[in-house]
């Protein structure tokens, strides 16, 4: 019987390569079909990976990122005598092993090295050649420890933290300064240190990019969603004959597509000096998970009803907690929705989602006394916050959105029929 090969998964169509996190299961351990495997990760999700064969695991690769799809990284034998063939065939080597060696390497300067010229194009993921052409580097002089010698950002990272170094050798010494007051310096302990890596340092990348790179205003606003939370009751009351539970990020969505088809320029991006405007509505809602925050989309809301939206937004919050959202599921966002209310959240700014040029957020709706017709009632307010790019969206045109956007909510039998709910 032929082992079968544990390859990297293509996880999206997107997706190039991806990175070992963790194998669930030990070396020559028995692997039932079903069990998860290993964890990988790529630039937006984490994913748990069942194994799809039974058999007992031969890892040819333990850990490494910037592996290419399609990559063995392990067998699965179906005996101990083929387990002994696999492990002793394995690059000759009788245990696992990284990604791949340090590409050769030759002294260009103090503290630097460069791998040996290559025969043709160098080969890099895309995070290293960015980071290479930001800072003025040729990629072809940094080592690359990646499959095949591939550069990956980590390596682009590490020669220019050698090449730092090697400057600060050779340039003179600062004069000596006064050493600290003993209290600043142990007035505090070191608990642990670790690298940023990952999801979270995806999530840093991208939020710089968006502070740095946008003209971010937010508006803060409060809306009386007491219809709204009338209607979602009722709705929840009939819950087992319509076949799903309404949410207010369901329902929030639902709005919000009818409004973005409305008012194009909110489901748009700036590309460069270019502005996209989008046939398709396509809403990412934020999700906050233990490895920081993903935003799954619920692509095509403008043609969906509420049930079906409540539906797909239901099955992509337990994919995400259950680190089974593919690439695929996160991309082609044209807006988003970010809902700090499990939270109890009053007003929070919330940063954009670049390319996108508009983000609404939702707080907790919380019982308060208002004014309506000179009477003191109860009404239950839930604050609102639309952060937009002020070098697309004026504040009249965000006004606007506003005002459009909350009349439905408030108002919800302005827009919804019983067939749109599903009934």
């Amino acid at each position: 019987m032929v082992a079968a090969e544990v390859t990297m998964p293509k996880l999206g169509m997107t997706m190039e390569e991806g990175k070992i996190v963790e194998w669930r299961k030990r070396e020559k351990e028995w692997v039932n079909k079903g069990e998860i495997l290993l964890v990988i990760e790529t630039d937006k999700v984490t994913y748990e990976v069942e194994s799809q064969d039974s058999g007992m695991l031969c890892i040819l690769i333990e850990s490494g990122e910037g592996i290419p799809v399609g990559t063995v990284l392990a067998y699965l034998a179906a005996s101990e005598e083929e387990y002994a063939r696999l492990r002793g065939a394995a690059s000759g080597a009788a245990e696992p092993r990284a990604a791949a060696p340090a590409a050769a390497v030759v002294q260009t300067a103090p503290g630097v090295e460069k791998a040996a010229a290559p025969a043709g194009p160098v080969k890099a993921t895309p995070g290293a050649r960015k980071l290479a052409k930001e800072a003025g580097i040729d990629i072809a002089r940094v080592p690359g420890t990646g499959p095949e010698g591939r550069v990956t950002r980590e390596d682009v990272e590490q020669y220019l933290a050698k090449a730092k170094a090697a400057e600060a050798e050779v340039a003179p010494s600062p004069p000596p300064r006064a050493a600290a007051a003993p209290a600043v310096e142990m007035g505090k302990r070191l608990l642990k240190s670790e690298r940023m890596t990952g999801m979270r340092a995806t999530i840093a990348r991208r939020m710089m990019e968006s502070i740095h790179g946008t003209a971010q205003m937010t508006a803060l606003a409060q809306w009386d969603v007491t219809n709204l939370m009338n209607l979602r009751r009722e709705i929840n009351k009939l819950s087992d004959s319509l076949g799903y539970r309404a949410t207010i990020p369901g329902m929030m969505v639902f709005f919000l597509a009818r409004v973005l088809k409305e008012m194009p320029v909110f489901n748009a991006s700036i590309e460069g000096n270019e502005i996209h405007y989008w046939e398709d509505v396509n809403i990412g809602v934020a999700v906050s998970v233990p490895e920081g925050l993903v935003v799954p989309v619920v692509h095509g809301a403008d043609r969906l009803s509420l049930k079906e939206i409540q539906v797909r937004l239901a099955d992509l919050i337990e994919k995400a907690r259950n680190k089974k959202l593919l690439p695929d599921d996160m991309t082609g966002g044209t807006f988003t929705l970010s809902n700090l209310g499990s939270y109890g959240s009053e007003f929070e700014t919330v940063i954009l989602n670049p390319p996108e040029v508009a983000l609404l957020g939702i707080g907790n709706a919380e019982k308060k006394p208002v004014v309506i017709n000179d009477q003191i009632v109860i009404r239950e307010i839930m604050p609102v916050s639309l952060t937009f790019d002020h070098r697309l969206i004026d504040g009249a045109a965000a006004g606007a959105f506003r005002q459009r956007l909350r009349q439905l909510v408030e108002n919800p039998g302005l827009l919804v029929t019983c067939s749109q709910f599903g009934f």
